[in-house]
């Protein structure tokens, strides 16, 4: 199978990777954002500059051998989403670069857990292993700064049929809010664009919902 199968798998994978903590509604008087107001604050084609789609949580997270490798991250990509969880995909093309962002909400106990969960995860973890009809794609992760550096992000790299793979994982929280970010693009290396959408992605929320000036990414 080809680059762009693989690298698809990957973007849907990182779709997962802060799930189960969504509230299917917004509770009144709490402040928690619901699915419309998180849909709302999701990165959208024309934001992106590619061809997107945005899709609600709830389905099961990624099978069989899809990832695997560190198993604390692993399990935080495997867990299915919560009913709220809202989610938007876009490519750049055949071959990326693809994105795929997961937007979370729930109350300020369960969303610090989460995160911390989820960074510890992200944090300790070096090899990770994607998989697709048989194709493996094994990347290298590095910790990377990103966004304003207060973000838990890694740098992915890895190669196939010959041609470099890069990507980036990260993790955030805006308030009540969960961010899930992932890119990949082939035959560049560069974190400029992968950066700057995730900029842009974490200024969307902070604008669009109201967090009741929760802690920034």
């Amino acid at each position: 199978m080809g680059t762009a199968a693989v690298l698809t798998a990957a973007a849907v994978a990182g779709g997962t990777a802060l799930a189960g903590t969504a509230a299917a509604t917004a509770p009144r008087g709490t402040g928690t954002p619901g699915p419309a107001e998180l849909r709302s604050a999701l990165l959208t084609p024309s934001d992106t500059g590619m061809n997107g789609a945005q899709s609600t949580g709830g389905g099961s997270g990624v099978a069989g051998d899809g990832v695997s490798g560190c198993p604390a991250l692993v399990k935080v990509l495997k867990a299915p989403p919560g009913p709220g969880t809202q989610e938007a995909d876009f490519t750049g093309g055949r071959s990326g670069p693809l994105l795929s962002e997961q937007l979370t909400a729930g109350s300020s106990a369960s969303g610090a857990a989460a995160y911390a969960r989820d960074k510890a995860a992200l944090t300790t973890c070096r090899d990770l292993t994607l998989t697709s009809d048989g194709t493996e794609l094994a990347l290298k992760l590095t910790p990377i700064r990103f966004g304003d550096g207060r973000t838990a992000a890694t740098r992915m790299d890895g190669e196939l049929s010959g041609v470099p793979v890069n990507g980036y994982l990260a993790f955030g929280r805006v308030g009540p809010v969960l961010v899930g970010y992932m890119f990949f693009q082939v035959s560049d290396t560069s974190s400029r664009l992968a950066s700057a959408l995730y900029r842009k992605a974490v200024d969307k929320v902070r604008h669009t919902v109201s967090t009741g000036g929760g802690t920034p990414v």
